[in-house]
């Protein structure tokens, strides 16, 4: 049986949410692979959560973490399931290449493009993708009173999730505060018009499937972390639909995925305002990898897992410089 790894936790704002994800992952693919569970704790160390239950980490209980012994694992796969900063921004897959297995899921260069919020605007706008119009701003500029050429404006950090720290302010008074909050997350942020009038729509995809179309029925003006992950919302305010434009957002999905040199299952959230389409952001490491998403994620999971395990790990030769340049010092 195929050895995999599910690799969660991290230092992120989203680490209790990828345990989430961790363990759904798990429950949903133990049958068919031998799944082992590595998690990054809060400050950075490495363990085996293979004995952990979901909820010894509800309660803080830790004595069935072991120690990580990676190499004794011999693992086909390391799949990730971290969300936000020291992770999804690439350093998972890192980690998995440093340690010569293969990583399921977007590589190094992808991760990190699209978790920064401002710099994936400037790649994929450049590239002809349709985004809400995207301005930088750092700590300083606040410091210093920059002008901010819109109200209403919804800030966010500039490397972060899909719904932490994200804040409208829709006056002058409001302004301050908001940044304030805004910065408490990060030190860089990026603000955009509001856009008063828009549908919210998800679409997940990975190399060779889409998902179905999910809509937002937003009951706040942002879509909260709270909201995102309770239960009850996405009861009452997320629906599967069939769009009339259904193939319009596949192939800006398409679009965005190939621009990306994307790889795995990763989700697109899309803006649909005054009837055009705008990409609002990419996620390369979704909530539960999207799988309520998909008519059958175990297929889906098992194709990018089988183009995954394609790819080749490179050797490098020993090419005995030091020794033939009689090198000493």
């Amino acid at each position: 049986m195929m050895k995999l790894g599910i690799l969660f936790g991290g230092q992120s704002y989203e680490h209790e949410i990828s345990i989430i994800t961790a363990y759904q992952l798990k429950k949903r693919i133990e049958q068919e692979y031998e799944v082992h569970l590595i998690y990054v704790s809060l400050d950075g160390k490495y363990f085996n959560a293979d004995r952990m239950k979901l909820s010894n980490f509800k309660l803080s209980q830790n004595k069935n973490l072991k120690k990580l012994k990676l190499d004794k694992l011999k693992l086909d796969c390391i799949v990730g399931a971290m969300h936000g900063e020291n992770g999804e921004d690439g350093l998972a897959a890192a980690f998995a290449k440093i340690h010569r297995i293969r990583y399921m899921g977007c590589d190094l260069l992808a991760g990190a493009v699209s978790l920064d919020k401002y710099r994936s605007y400037l790649y994929l706008s450049k590239n002809g993708v349709r985004m809400v119009k995207t301005i930088h701003y750092t700590y300083e500029d606040f410091l210093s009173n920059k002008k901010i050429p819109y109200l209403p404006c919804i800030m966010k950090p500039v490397c972060g999730g899909s719904s932490i720290g994200i804040f409208i302010a829709s006056t002058p008074e409001e302004l301050s505060a908001k940044l304030a909050e805004t910065f408490s997350y990060s030190k860089e942020i990026i603000l955009q018009p509001y856009l008063e009038t828009l549908e919210e729509y998800n679409l997940a995809l990975n190399e060779t499937t889409f998902s179905h179309l999910e809509r937002i029925h937003k009951k706040d003006d942002i879509f909260s972390f709270e909201n995102k992950y309770s239960d009850s919302f996405k009861v009452t305010h997320q629906s599967i639909i069939e769009h009339p434009r259904y193939d319009e957002f596949c192939k800006i999905a398409r679009k965005v995925y190939e621009l990306l040199h994307a790889s795995g299952i990763i989700r697109i959230d899309f803006f649909l305002s005054e009837d055009k389409i705008y990409v609002n952001e990419v996620n390369t490491t979704p909530g539960a990898l999207s799988m309520y998403l998909f008519s059958d994620f175990n297929e889906v999971f098992k194709e990018s897992l089988r183009l995954c395990l394609t790819k080749e790990i490179k050797n490098y030769p020993n090419t005995h410089f030091l020794l033939k340049n009689n090198i000493n010092k």
